[in-house]
């Protein structure tokens, strides 16, 4: 697998990963699209459940960390209302338009709210426009049809299903430990969603082998390769077995007897467990080669 440094006649006669989306300036890229979607899924989760305080970090996450990232990737960032004025170009065009729509109705939502004015018919489009933000990350990535393990109709849904979970077991956690909620509640929707998550990460792994035929060679970069330890502590230990662990004594314990601080690290690791999911992703991702293997020999 070739990555750094190649010869422009060694570009994709072998498998050659990508770079410029996890690279240097991508890595805000990658920051960005985390951002907004663990952002909107917070706000999403929030306003469904009532939660101001949610609401308002799941905006100011994806306005200014998500937002922001995006503004800093772009080569010239003060000339940002071009891409804006063309969305039918690019997803990063239909994003920037998109987040830009929520971040505007969620904005005139909380203000409403905090005025105690009525927001009902602000707050539906705030909603869809925050399912279409974290569905716009997952289209962008899944728009690049050169690169296999990205190329996926599935992709955008997972995205959406685990941002959505994760912002919700934060908002649980975070209500959990300020007693905003009833403590056996809290924890047992706590367990579910660490279970379910644990489930998804499962299946996204597994999607990314399926997707790949019989070569798995991001597949074996990540297990096996320069990012198996990542792949193992990250995504598999904090992101799968703790969790699974913590779901399995929160709903035997039936809530009441449970520990908070458990869940608390549970729901942290499983939400960096999410990020280094999407980072194996972004990192492994490469453009098939004319040979299907690196032979032994080759030397760059």
């Amino acid at each position: 697998m070739q990555s750094e440094q190649i010869r422009p006649y060694e570009y994709m006669i072998y498998p050659t990963l990508q770079t410029a989306w996890i690279r240097g300036r991508g890595l805000l890229l990658f920051a960005g699209l985390f951002f907004v979607e663990f952002g909107a899924g917070l706000f999403l989760a929030a306003s469904l459940f009532h939660s101001l305080w949610g609401q308002t970090a799941g905006w100011l996450i994806s306005g200014i960390l998500g937002g922001g990232s995006h503004f800093l990737f772009l080569g010239h960032p003060f000339r940002i209302y071009r891409a804006v004025k063309r969305p039918g170009k690019a997803w990063i065009s239909r994003g920037l338009f998109i987040i830009s729509l929520f971040q505007l109705f969620a904005f005139i939502h909380l203000v409403l709210s905090y005025l105690s004015m009525s927001s009902a018919w602000v707050l539906i489009p705030a909603q869809v426009l925050a399912v279409a933000t974290i569905l716009y990350g997952g289209f962008e990535i899944a728009d690049v049809k050169s690169i296999p393990t990205w190329h996926s109709g599935f992709l955008p849904v997972q995205m959406l299903l685990r941002s959505f979970l994760a912002g919700f077991s934060v908002l649980l956690a975070v209500n959990l430990l300020l007693g905003l909620m009833p403590h056996i509640q809290a924890t047992e929707w706590i367990s579910v969603i660490l279970l379910i998550n644990a489930c998804l990460f499962a299946l996204a792994l597994m999607s990314l082998g399926l997707e790949e035929g019989k070569q798995k060679i991001s597949l074996r970069i990540m297990m096996k390769g320069e990012l198996k330890w990542m792949s193992w502590l990250g995504i598999v230990g904090a992101g799968m077995i703790v969790p699974l662990i913590v779901a399995a004594y929160g709903l035997s314990a039936g809530g009441g007897k449970a520990n908070v601080s458990i869940f608390l690290i549970a729901v942290v690791l499983q939400v960096l467990g999410d990020l280094f999911l999407r980072y194996g992703l972004m990192r492994t991702g490469y453009f098939p080669g004319i040979f299907p293997c690196m032979p032994k020999e080759f030397k760059r």
